[in-house]
C-alpha cells in the first residue's frame, strides 16, 4: 500500500537537496527519489521511483509544500513507514522543521518534527497551530507550538486549547443524566474539570487558565439554567451537581482568588476564590 504524505517545511530546499534528504531519510541512493515542481511536465517522471515529492513554494513561515508517495516494499530495511516518522528522518536530514496535519483534531492544528529536539522521533509528537491568511495564495504563520522551536522563533509556547478540548474525559455523573438540556451541557463541563483535575490534568499535565475559567463559568450558568428544567430533571441535576462540588472541593484549594488574578482571570463567587491543589499552567505574579 502506497504511503501518502503532506509535509510543510521551514526551508526553501532545492530539487537536488530534497530528493538527497529524502533519499537519506528511506536509506537510499537519490536516484531512486523523484522529485518535481507541482507545474512542471509530469509526463517522464519516474512513477515507479521509491519516493514521488511533488512541491511548490508557499508563503510565510513555511517555504514548501510538500505531497509524498511512497511505496514501502521499494524502501530498504528500516526505513520509516509512517508519516510522523518519516517527517522525523527527513527534519533530521535536512535540518528542516517540518509539519504534517492532524486532522482528527482541527484543520489548524498540526503535528510538528523539529531538527533541533535532542530526538527528532519523540519531537514529533508536539503540535503546532498554523493559521492561513485570506490572501490568495495564502501566507501560513505558526503562531503556537507545544514546546519552543528555533525554526519558529514568534510562535506562542504553551499547550494548545484545541488539543485541550478534544481529550477524551469520561463524565459518567453527567452521562446518567441523559438530557441536552442547557443545565445537563454545564455540568458535563463541570464533570470534565472535576475529572481532569482528578487524572492529573491529561494528557500531559497541563491546563490554560482560559479554559479553566471557562469552566468555572459554566458551572456558574448551571444554577440558573436549571430552573428552566421538569422537576425530575432538577432533582437529579441537583444530586450530580453536589457530587461534582465536592469533587471540584477536594482537588482545589482556597486561595483568595490569588492564582486566577495572577494568571489574568477573574470571576466572582466562591469557586473563583479557589485554585486547583496542582497548578496545571506556570505560576505568576
Amino acid at each position: 500500500m502506497i504511503l501518502l504524505c503532506n509535509f510543510l517545511i521551514s526551508q526553501s530546499l532545492e530539487p537536488a537537496e530534497l530528493a538527497a534528504g529524502l533519499a537519506d531519510a528511506v536509506r537510499l541512493a537519490p536516484g531512486h527519489v523523484d522529485v518535481r515542481h507541482t507545474d512542471s511536465d509530469q509526463t517522464d517522471r519516474d512513477w515507479e521511483a521509491a519516493v514521488l515529492c511533488t512541491y511548490h513554494p508557499v508563503r510565510g513561515d513555511v517555504a514548501l509544500s510538500l505531497d509524498l508517495q511512497l511505496r514501502p516494499e521499494a524502501l530498504a530495511p528500516g526505513a520509516p513507514a509512517s508519516e510522523p516518522a518519516l517527517a522525523a528522518e527527513f527534519a533530521r536530514t535536512t535540518g528542516a522543521a517540518v509539519l504534517f496535519p492532524d486532522d482528527r483534531i482541527d484543520p489548524e492544528t498540526y503535528w510538528l518534527a523539529d531538527p533541533g529536539a535532542p530526538d527528532p522521533l519523540a519531537a514529533s509528537a508536539v503540535r503546532a497551530r498554523l493559521v492561513a491568511s485570506d490572501e490568495d495564495p495564502p501566507v501560513y504563520t505558526v503562531d503556537a507550538v507545544e514546546a519552543p522551536v528555533a525554526a519558529f522563533p514568534r510562535a506562542e509556547v504553551g499547550p494548545l486549547a484545541e488539543i485541550l478540548r478534544s481529550e477524551p474525559v469520561p463524565t459518567p455523573v453527567a452521562a446518567a443524566i441523559g438530557s441536552g438540556s442547557p443545565a445537563a451541557v454545564s455540568l458535563h463541563i463541570w464533570e470534565r474539570l472535576g475529572r481532569r483535575m482528578a487524572a492529573g490534568w491529561p494528557p500531559e499535565g497541563r491546563y490554560t487558565p482560559e479554559l479553566y475559567a471557562q469552566d468555572l463559568a459554566a458551572r456558574d450558568l448551571f444554577d440558573g439554567q436549571l430552573a428552566h428544567c421538569a422537576p425530575p430533571e432538577r432533582e437529579a441535576l441537583l444530586s450530580a451537581v453536589a457530587e461534582l462540588d465536592e469533587l471540584f472541593r477536594t482537588y482545589t484549594v482556597e486561595d483568595a482568588g490569588a492564582a486566577l488574578r495572577a494568571a489574568g482571570v477573574r470571576g466572582e463567587g466562591p469557586r473563583w476564590l479557589r485554585a486547583p491543589v496542582r497548578l496545571p499552567w506556570p505560576a505568576t505574579g
